[in-house]
């Protein structure tokens, strides 16, 4: 028995299968700097994947966003403050979930679900 809702791991399954170019590229750059930095390496690949989690996970939250900051021009830290929040918490449920997907279904979990 999962820890998410079935239909999340349905969309992470496709989002898995759709994305896993973007998240090897990832992956790859991570591993290959491994004692660098978190905050300063791999910003490209970072930023591809999220967006691919956004698009596919928060896409209203995304958008609203998105149609926010450009309507605000140089205020949009306080304008769209709410908007951005609402993404971030959408954005850090997804990943959370993500992981626990991730856990469940690893080839070297004897638990496996996959």
């Amino acid at each position: 028995m999962s820890y998410n809702a079935e239909d999340f791991n349905k969309r992470a399954r496709q989002f898995l299968s759709e994305q896993s170019q973007t998240r090897s590229e990832l992956e790859k750059c991570l591993e290959s700097r491994q004692n660098d930095d978190i905050n300063f390496i791999c910003q490209k690949e970072r930023a591809a994947y999220l967006l691919a989690i956004a698009q596919h996970f928060c896409k209203a939250e995304y958008d609203i966003g998105v149609r926010c900051q450009r309507e605000a021009g140089t205020d949009w830290a306080s304008k769209c403050f709410q908007e951005n929040v609402r993404f971030g918490q959408c954005a850090d449920q997804t990943l959370r979930r993500l992981y626990i997907y991730n856990l469940e279904n690893n080839p070297k979990n004897p638990d496996n679900l996959g």
